[in-house]
């Protein structure tokens, strides 16, 4: 069997939050060593939730305080065998703390050092302090989700995970390129470009007809119906989507309801769009005698796209997911079983993706400096107590 694709390849992981940690576990996912450098005197807030243990599988963790010369030094010499440095610290911040490309270059010749930041490290905004949840106003992504007539939506945490998929994405290729060319390179990674790029509709819109867009609810600028549908019990529903005549038909036909089929208003979405709220309450009062589950097995049998609203509950319970092998079982240190996601994809003939616990930090300091970079036990304890190891 094959190895993994990331087998060899070694990351020292500067970032915290969401994003990065959600791009070194891709990496560690498929095989890399990815080293986890912290320290407990600025520590990554979200230790505290329980994102950290999903978004940090598989890693090692180091503490390192690099704010001390010598701690600086101990991280140019990881660099210095190291294939890639990923941070998402404010732009500035890596570089006031020593650790700039052109010091992480020096230390590495052909490193690849990707620097991921809110709105990049050029132009008027750079400076701006930049959460995921925040980039998604700032982005036009939060303005156009929601209901007519209301405030933008707030809260939820799109953009980490999202941003976190693209930075592994740009790493792999940074490494591809590496492979072809044998130099490294410097990636400043936007993530409000990131995420203005998924948004082309209603950028395009703008510019060819001068419309801002707004939000819709559920429904779409093109399908029609399109909606979330009430079903029998409580808080259940069921979604649908409607994306050809040949589907609308078929809904007709499931729900019973030839009149609409034949009806010239609801010849194209358009119609359907216009009559909606009729529309809507055809298909809610067959719904709602029916539960989530049983809609949506008898639409999906008819050819009609479909599915239920599910909680987390049911999401953890959903076969499809757990009988492909995408929650993993681990092994927590308090003793209890924990299942945790896993990858979105498969390699065939490779090994199994590799999902371990979240470290805590510190927990692999011996590995890193002695193993690693061949420091006496009696070097590391000193380290320790001068809060340089920390």
């Amino acid at each position: 069997m094959d190895e993994l694709p990331l087998h060899g390849i070694r990351v020292l992981d500067f970032s915290w939050i969401i994003a990065g940690p959600t791009s070194t576990r891709f990496l560690a996912s498929m095989g890399a060593e990815v080293v986890k450098v912290g320290s407990a005197r600025r520590p990554d807030p979200s230790t505290r939730g329980p994102a950290f243990q999903a978004y940090n599988q598989s890693k090692l963790y180091a503490s390192l305080n690099i704010s001390k010369p010598e701690g600086l030094e101990l991280s140019k010499r990881l660099i210095a065998i190291s294939d890639v440095v990923i941070e998402n610290f404010a732009a500035g911040v890596i570089e006031r703390l020593g650790l700039g490309y052109e010091v992480v270059r020096s230390a590495n010749p052909d490193i690849i050092m990707v620097a991921s930041s809110g709105t990049g490290h050029y132009g008027p905004h750079t400076d701006y302090v930049a959460y995921g949840s925040l980039l998604q106003h700032y982005t036009g992504w939060n303005s156009i989700s929601g209901y007519p007539g209301r405030g933008p939506v707030t809260g939820g945490l799109w953009a980490d995970p999202w941003v976190g998929m693209e930075l592994a994405m740009v790493t792999v290729a940074s490494l591809n390129n590496r492979t072809l060319t044998g130099q490294g390179q410097y990636v400043d990674f936007s993530m409000a470009e990131a995420l203005s790029a998924c948004l082309p509709e209603a950028v395009l819109d703008y510019q060819m007809n001068d419309r801002v867009k707004e939000p819709i609810g559920n429904q779409d600028d093109f399908y029609s119906p399109h909606g979330v549908f009430h079903c029998a019990g409580e808080d259940r529903w069921v979604a649908i989507a409607v994306t050809s005549y040949e589907e609308w038909m078929a809904l007709c036909g499931v729900i019973g309801r030839p009149d609409l089929a034949s009806d010239d208003n609801y010849a194209d979405a358009e119609g359907r769009r216009q009559h909606n709220d009729k529309l809507e309450a055809a298909i809610t009062d067959w719904t709602m005698q029916r539960s989530d589950r049983e809609a949506m097995k008898l639409l999906q049998n008819a050819g009609v796209p479909s599915g239920p609203s599910q909680d987390i509950l049911r999401v953890f319970q959903e076969p499809q997911l757990s009988e492909t092998g995408y929650f993993s079982k681990v092994q927590a240190r308090d003793g209890n079983t924990r299942y945790l996601p896993g990858l979105p994809w498969r390699f065939e003939g490779a090994q199994e993706p590799i999902l371990t616990e979240a470290p805590v930090l510190g927990q692999h300091n011996e590995y890193v400096y002695g193993e690693l970079l061949g420091l006496s036990a009696k070097d590391i304890d000193r380290l320790v107590e001068e809060e340089i190891i920390f």
